[in-house]
């Protein structure tokens, strides 16, 4: 018996053209219906089409963007990863992070500059709550000798940053951000001390940065470009020191100070460069102490 009808109708197809009368067609198509039913087909049988295959879908490649979350820094306890302290959870979408612990040392953190940059550094902080706070950049960090310990003992929050040649000035924002960051700061009485280098990096961040409420320079180097900066620095208050046996830093502070008139303070030494200006000049750490208290807690 054939699969269907496809055989018989084309057996009958010369005798459906002979056949012209109703009566004629009535009876073929009778006998018709009858063969089909005899081959178990439904009259109205249709041939069944295999469903095609399903088309195997093509893989596109996306584009996948690795974002740096506070998850991957901090926790709650701010020593393993896992977690997020409330606090940074709070922190809005693209936020400066503030210094995450690094345990190199006892006060050790990096500070995140970007996403390819990251600054060691040491936090110093007592606790409390609204406290001004002060940013030091420079070289080796143990350079600064007491002078961070000094400034958190009389009530501020110290952020010291040891950076290298290749910082550049446009960072310095960056390191305020996270020092801000740090919960407790004060972002109304910020002050920032740089030495060297890291003196003219200081100046001209602050320069164009309005967190910088005051600023202290240890042998600040490039003259000329500082001087440009007077105007954008304004009237903050300025405290200047180099040694006169370093005859580059001190041109470049007696011209800041002489710029400035009253808004600077130049203190002249006899011997020393950058931060080992501490160990040179006896007192020179008391002064500057002195000097950041009346400027950002007494003002």
């Amino acid at each position: 018996m054939p699969r269907g009808p496809e055989p018989l109708i084309q057996r009958l197809l010369p005798m459906l053209r002979s056949l012209r009368g109703r009566g004629a067609l009535s009876i073929l198509y009778a006998f018709v219906l009858a063969a089909l039913a005899g081959c178990g087909l439904s009259p109205d049988w249709r041939p069944t089409r295999e469903a095609p295959a399903a088309a195997t879908p093509i893989a596109i490649p996306t584009y996948t963007e690795f974002v740096l979350r506070s998850e991957a820094l901090f926790t709650d306890d701010l020593r393993h990863i896992g977690a997020t302290s409330r606090y940074l959870a709070s922190l809005p979408a693209g936020a400066v992070l503030p210094p995450a612990p690094s345990e190199d040392s006892e006060r050790g953190v990096s500070v995140l500059l970007d996403d390819r940059t990251t600054l060691h550094g040491e936090l110093y902080q007592q606790g409390g709550q609204s406290q001004p706070a002060i940013l030091i950049i420079g070289g080796e960090i143990s350079a600064w000798g007491m002078l961070p310990m000094q400034l958190s003992q009389v009530g501020f929050v110290v952020l010291v940053i040891q950076t290298d040649l290749s910082t550049p000035a446009r960072q310095v924002e960056t390191m305020l951000q996270s020092l801000i960051a740090i919960p407790g700061v004060d972002a109304s009485a910020i002050g920032v001390i740089g030495e060297s280098r890291s003196a003219d990096l200081a100046m001209l961040g602050c320069a164009v940065n309005t967190l910088c409420d005051a600023l202290a320079l240890f042998s600040p180097k490039s003259r000329e470009t500082l001087l440009n900066m007077i105007p954008s620095f304004g009237e903050r208050p300025l405290w200047l020191t180099a040694s006169r046996s370093d005859s580059e830093s001190h041109a470049a502070t007696l011209s800041l100070s002489q710029a400035l008139g009253g808004q600077a303070q130049f203190v002249a030494a006899d011997s020393g460069r950058g931060a080992d200006l501490l160990n040179a000049e006896p007192g020179l750490a008391d002064r500057l102490v002195a000097w950041f208290l009346l400027q950002l807690k007494d003002a």
